[in-house]
């Protein structure tokens, strides 16, 4: 009986949650879609660099894939330097693996001093790249590219 006695005082000291002045149900005048106004003000920012970010991860794998699919493709054509199609291939076949598609205008395969025993094999790859925030830019399209060189032995 004691127990039951002392229960109820703590309930009548305890202060009630929807009553009084610390009521969260009860608004200042003017603020009751404050949290909406804030919400409809930061979401497109928050939007833009979450985009932004996705962006840019998008940009360095196609940028590392056509790096390595140039450099695969020098790799190929330093052991057969007149075999314009097989270099082609060897780049196709490398950012393939990445899920990026070349074709066979954006592979160039050159040799700048001659294609003989000791000079070097250049391959350049220029991709077209779109941006996904490109609506608040410009010009959303950029070029990437890239080239290496290896010799020939």
């Amino acid at each position: 009986m004691a127990r039951a006695v002392a229960g109820q005082q703590l309930a009548a000291r305890t202060p009630q949650l929807n009553s009084g002045p610390l009521s969260t149900r009860r608004y200042r005048s003017g603020a009751a879609g404050q949290e909406l106004v804030e919400l409809a003000l930061l979401l497109p920012v928050l939007l833009l660099i979450v985009f932004g970010v996705l962006d840019l991860g998008r940009l360095f794998h196609v940028y590392i894939t056509i790096t390595n699919s140039s450099r695969e493709g020098a790799r190929f054509g330093s052991f057969d330097p007149s075999d314009v199609a097989g270099i082609r291939g060897a780049a196709k076949a490398e950012a393939s693996g990445s899920g990026i598609a070349l074709s066979d205008s954006m592979i160039a395969a050159s040799c700048p001093s001659g294609c003989g025993s000791g000079l070097p094999v250049r391959v350049t790859i220029d991709y077209p790249f779109q941006l996904v925030t490109g609506l608040f830019l410009a010009n959303p399209n950029l070029n990437l590219n890239s080239a290496a060189e290896m010799m020939v032995p």
